[in-house]
């Protein structure tokens, strides 16, 4: 607000400038530093203050016990239990930690990914469960606008394709341990949650969304596979309810759709109607309480005894779908839905929800999926085509359609 941003400025400091420029100032606010205030609102012992023109003191700023602040929590420093320029792990109390992203837009780079399963470990040994939220402003604020696309682009350029290959694997080896480790993990996006970030909440035990959130699987726009799991987990999440055979090249299709012909949710229902959230994932309409009701869905799963999934075989529609594809294609092509470029990813998207090389019905592993995920990934790199679109979208901040 603009009394954060005039904080940001130094009150007393800019008083003299806003006077030279013809403004007057207010009579409360010159009272305010005459009596010692030296912002409109600060943190003190962990709470959260503002200057009561009335009294001419910092009063506590009144909010809920359900409402949990990263900024005020961490006003005490021993309450940030590991950190790295990138992440930090925070006790936000009751035996509960939330991981917080601080990096530009919460990109998800390599520092998050070893920080993860270091953060796991710790709380098995001292705690009860795992919030993954943040505090980011912006209009519109985001939870993880996508993995660290420079990063990636950087190894491509030098032909490390095996750097983009180890990553990866460190990366699927992190969501596994989100996903089956032996405490809860609740994820608490807002705003923007895209690609990575999407791919982080696909892979946690629940999602407690705020309402206003823009998630989808983006990396086409890219040039790439999705490759934190978020090709996995979509056609696990689209195909769990299908029980006969009959239906599964709707399902193909639609999980096909929402990863290649990628439309960003508009709200959190949108992002339900879509895939994204489950029946049992939450939706909290006020953000001040995003955090906090986060926090309460892991201790209950705690309280009740939690017990990680196990990871079961996939069944996939197999080499069927791929022939579906390939006959969808140039009519894609045609009526100008995806470029020429594109249409070779999308075709490395099918192939990996498919099952590559699996016959229709059959059951294939987990780790066999998030194989070719990860195959079908380093090939895009290895492509001319990719690194263009990869480059364009991380300087210009959108995709090139080639």
């Amino acid at each position: 607000g603009p009394f954060e941003v005039w904080d940001n400025l130094g009150v007393k400091e800019s008083l003299p400038e806003i006077e030279k420029a013809g403004f007057t100032i207010p009579a409360n606010v010159k009272r305010m530093v005459e009596k010692g205030g030296t912002t409109f609102y600060r943190i003190q012992n962990g709470k959260k203050q503002f200057w009561d023109f009335a009294s001419d003191s910092y009063k506590d700023v009144p909010y809920s016990p359900d409402m949990v602040f990263l900024a005020n929590i961490k006003a005490d420093k021993a309450k940030v239990v590991l950190s790295n320029s990138d992440c930090s792990l925070v006790d936000i109390g009751n035996d509960v930690f939330c991981f917080e992203f601080h990096t530009k837009m919460n990109a998800l780079g390599g520092k998050i990914i070893e920080m993860v399963p270091q953060s796991i470990d710790f709380i098995r040994k001292n705690g009860a469960g795992l919030v993954i939220g943040n505090e980011a402003g912006g209009m519109p604020p985001a939870f993880s606008a996508g993995g660290d696309l420079k990063y990636m682009l950087s190894l491509a350029k030098n032909k490390d394709f095996t750097g983009i290959d180890n990553f990866i694997k460190d990366t699927h080896a992190t969501m596994k341990m989100i996903k089956y480790s032996s405490i809860p993990v609740v994820a608490a996006p807002f705003g923007l949650a895209l690609g990575g970030g999407c791919e982080v909440c696909l892979w946690s035990d629940k999602i407690v969304a705020h309402n206003e959130l823009y998630m989808a699987l983006v990396e086409v726009g890219a040039g790439l596979v999705p490759a934190g799991g978020g090709c996995v987990q979509m056609w696990k999440r689209m195909s769990e309810a299908v029980v006969p055979q009959t239906d599964w090249l709707n399902v193909f299709l639609a999980a096909f759709k929402a990863i290649a012909m990628p439309m960003p949710s508009m709200s959190a229902q949108e992002a339900r109607n879509k895939g994204f959230l489950r029946a049992q994932d939450r939706i909290v309409f006020n953000r001040d309480f995003l955090i906090g009701e986060a926090k309460k869905e892991v201790l209950k799963m705690a309280e009740e005894g939690y017990v990680p999934p196990v990871a079961m075989p996939i069944k996939v529609f197999g080499q069927d779908a791929m022939g579906a594809l390939d006959a969808n294609i140039p009519d894609m092509l045609a009526g100008y839905q995806i470029a020429p470029h594109i249409s070779t990813v999308v075709r490395r998207v099918g192939y990996v929800i498919s099952g590559g090389t699996a016959f229709k019905g059959e059951a294939i592993s987990e780790d066999a999926m998030l194989k070719l995920e990860r195959e079908m990934f380093v090939d895009c790199w290895k492509t001319e085509g990719s690194q263009k679109m990869a480059e364009h979208m991380a300087t210009k901040g959108k995709p090139l359609f080639i």
